[in-house]
């Protein structure tokens, strides 16, 4: 009995490899001119994974339906913003609109400073070059959020168009699944669910180090006589967001502030931007990572450049979320599914 000959994998043909090259070359075209809606698309991903994670468990422990547990979240995280604002806005407002005065004069006495010596001549010059070119960038990248305005209708979509995906998102992720072959759609949940969770961990983990970077930066600046403090403190923290480059760029301000009081006071602020990143980085972010999303630094820079290159400030800012997706989605896609041969569906 003659065996069954086995069936063959047969490589698509040249012209298929040309259109396949033609296919990708147009999404990557489209994601280039539809930047802002892809960016502000994972924004509001971003929100809604935040809402559920914080809805699911209010919806089991009150025995509610997801849809009023949402409500219920929304309307708390609500009223705690508005508290927040209505406690600390006006010091926080105060001491940001402090911080902007004195910056100019912080900036210029240490230009004097640094032009007393030679080597703080050469310090000045190399600085005032590298600053050039990330202002071009940073001011670049600015015309896709169309100035402040644009960008707070922007933040204002993206709490919206999240509450909406938070509020169904199994329609959302059928759709998004129904665009995958029979066959694969599955596994193509999977992965999202996968992606998903990861993200949720990421954003937890990333809130706690904010809140402990924020708050020990900030003590530590009103201990040693730092003015506003409390503002530094808070700009600190939300550099966390933007990790390695973030906090190191936070620390300029601060720097400069102390430095228009005194040399002596600017040096003790160096202390503390050392010794609060150094705890951060050694203590609170290592403990954060045994049950969240390892990051290596390289990744994190490089997603940092590719995904501001690719979508402006807003990459910036959201470039290490959008790493730790496409990781996930690369490792269980292309390796596991792909290169390994792992479970297709």
């Amino acid at each position: 009995m003659l065996d069954r000959p086995t069936q063959r994998q047969t490589e698509p043909s040249f012209i298929g490899k040309v259109l396949i090259v033609l296919l990708v070359l147009a999404l990557a075209a489209a994601v280039w001119q539809l930047a802002l809606v892809f960016i502000l698309g994972f924004g509001a991903i971003i929100v809604a994974v935040t809402l559920d994670s914080l809805s699911a468990p209010v919806a089991e422990r009150l025995k509610m339906s997801q849809h009023w547990a949402l409500a219920l979240t929304t309307t708390v995280l609500f009223l705690i913003s508005f508290g927040f604002l209505a406690a600390f806005g006006t010091r926080a407002a105060d001491q940001f609109t402090l911080l902007a005065a004195q910056l100019p004069g912080a900036w210029a006495v240490t230009r004097d400073w640094l032009d007393s010596w030679d080597l703080g001549e050469w310090v000045l010059s190399l600085g005032e070059n590298a600053a050039a070119g990330v202002s071009s960038t940073i001011l670049s990248a600015l015309p896709l959020a169309s100035g402040l305005l644009g960008w707070l209708a922007n933040l204002a979509l993206i709490l919206v168009i999240g509450i909406y995906l938070a509020a169904d998102p199994y329609t959302y992720l059928d759709g998004a699944t129904r665009l995958l072959p029979p066959s694969k759609r599955k596994r193509g949940r999977q992965i999202i669910n996968a992606a998903g969770e990861d993200l949720r961990k990421w954003l937890l983990a990333m809130t706690l180090d904010m809140l402990f970077l924020g708050t020990v930066t900030g003590v530590g600046l009103y201990l040693i006589g730092v003015p506003v403090a409390f503002a530094l403190g808070i700009l600190s923290g939300i550099s966390v967001f933007v990790p390695y480059i973030g906090p190191l760029v936070a620390v300029v301000p601060g720097l400069l502030i102390a430095l228009s009081v005194s040399p002596t006071l600017a040096l003790w602020a160096a202390v503390v931007y050392i010794v609060a990143q150094q705890l951060e980085g050694n203590i609170s972010l290592p403990l954060l990572q045994r049950w969240s999303v390892r990051m290596p630094p390289a990744i994190s820079l490089l997603a940092i450049v590719a995904f501001g290159l690719l979508f402006g400030l807003w990459g910036v800012l959201l470039a290490t979320p959008l790493a730790v997706v496409t990781l996930r989605i690369v490792r269980m896609a292309y390796v596991e599914d792909f290169l390994e041969q792992g479970p297709m569906g």
